[in-house]
């Protein structure tokens, strides 16, 4: 008979995240990737297959995401090197 402990390692090992896992990890660290001062403006609301969808409570801020989007969506790529997002909306 195995101790618990010893199982865990390989259990873990097992564990993958699935894509809308990864997203959603992503969409949590919203405020650290734009930061603090553009994340009061807009937060994410959605995500339509591979588009972030972003609230945003300021026309300035709508112009600094589609001024940034290139930089954002490295960042928010690069949190799990793979490409989870591949455009942001503002609605």
């Amino acid at each position: 008979m195995k101790k618990i402990d010893s199982l865990i390692p390989d259990v873990l090992s097992d564990f993958r995240p699935d894509v809308h896992q990864k997203r959603n990890s992503v969409v949590m660290m919203w405020k650290d990737i734009v930061g603090e001062e553009l994340a009061a403006f807009v937060r994410p609301v959605g995500i339509e297959e591979s588009v972030l969808l972003l609230r945003v409570i300021h026309p300035a801020a709508s112009m600094e995401i589609l001024l940034r989007k290139r930089e954002i969506l490295l960042k928010l790529n690069s949190v799990w090197d793979e490409e989870l997002f591949t455009d942001l909306k503002t609605v």
